[in-house]
């Protein structure tokens, strides 16, 4: 399916010709499927005919609507001192005459949110912010999510302005190294190094056991001791700043016995689950503002928030 073009005036003088709860439901289904798909899963199921192109215009519709609400009018209600995860990332989607963009998506959960199932890791319930463009604006919407938290664990992969975000805005909150994100780095240099598997293997194991054990600076002359040939010696050159810059992050063993997470899996389960498996479809490709508007109603509909939308649809009925 081709991605969108975007409409933000409602059909006809009156507004749209639709009844409130259809609108709802094309809102609904165009932030769950292709707008064609959504069109036959309404004839389907209700028997009522809508059209792609109306589901379309609905959707972008009351995804700019939404991106025009005020933040405070999407904050969850002020937590009490529970300790909150808060993560960022960001996801690729395709833009028309503009190729790849990211889109950038934050996760924030609390620690009560998260139990066990059939020895699979689960998050209850997470407030999501989307935001298509420059850093700073996501980190705007980004920080009306945290700003009422108490105790906040960030965890990253690295990126110099996550970092100094926390530091300049949160010194406080415990940061946090994606512990699997590092191990892959160290990874596919090892890779480069190590030409016989079970050598590379082994020396990967011991920078695990060593890692996890708060023995980062081990790690670090490992990788120094090892005469790199001029093809290789760049990437040695990028990631032992990497270790340096992040020492204070990989603290492993301390986190684990506090009963924190050491990795973003939750971060990279939400890119698919809120960008990727409606926006990065085989063949879509977007307006800027188009995903973005898109963005707004997932994200508000991950976040239990759809009464938002059922409200401004009123409002305009």
């Amino acid at each position: 399916m081709v991605g969108s073009r975007h409409c933000l005036a409602p059909a006809g003088k009156k507004g749209f010709r639709q009844s409130a709860y259809l609108q709802e439901l094309g809102c609904y289904l165009g932030q769950l499927l292709p707008f064609d798909e959504g069109s036959v899963v309404m004839e389907k199921f209700k028997g009522i005919s809508l059209t792609d192109k109306q589901i379309e215009r609905l959707t972008h519709h009351y995804g700019q609507v939404l991106e025009s609400l005020p933040e405070e009018g999407m904050l969850p209600e002020a937590c009490d001192g529970e300790r909150h995860y808060a993560m960022m990332d960001g996801s690729m989607v395709f833009i028309r005459q503009q190729g790849w963009k990211e889109i950038k998506l934050g996760r924030i959960f609390p620690e009560s949110a998260c139990y066990q199932e059939k020895k699979r890791g689960c998050i209850a319930q997470s407030t999501y912010v989307a935001h298509l463009g420059e850093h700073q604006a996501f980190l705007e919407k980004f920080d009306s999510q945290v700003a009422h938290k108490k105790q906040l664990v960030a965890i990253g992969d690295g990126a110099r302005w996550i970092w100094e975000y926390w530091n300049t805005y949160y010194p406080e909150a415990i940061q946090i190294l994606d512990y699997f994100h590092l191990m892959e780095k160290i990874g596919l240099w090892a890779v480069l190094v190590f030409k016989e598997e079970s050598q590379r293997k082994d020396w990967l194991a011991l920078c695990e056991k060593l890692l996890l054990n708060n023995e980062a600076a081990e790690v670090e002359l490992m990788i120094k001791s090892i005469d790199c040939q001029a093809d290789t010696k760049k990437k040695q050159d990028q990631l032992l700043p990497y270790l340096q810059n992040n020492k204070d992050r990989i603290n492993y063993k301390d986190y684990l016995e506090q009963g924190l997470f050491i990795g973003s899996g939750a971060m990279e389960s939400a890119n698919r689950e809120v960008v990727q498996k409606r926006m990065k479809l085989s063949g879509q490709r977007w307006t800027l503002e188009g995903a973005q508007q898109v963005a707004n109603l997932r994200v508000t509909f991950k976040n239990r928030h759809w009464d938002k939308l059922i409200e401004q649809i009123k409002i305009a009925a």
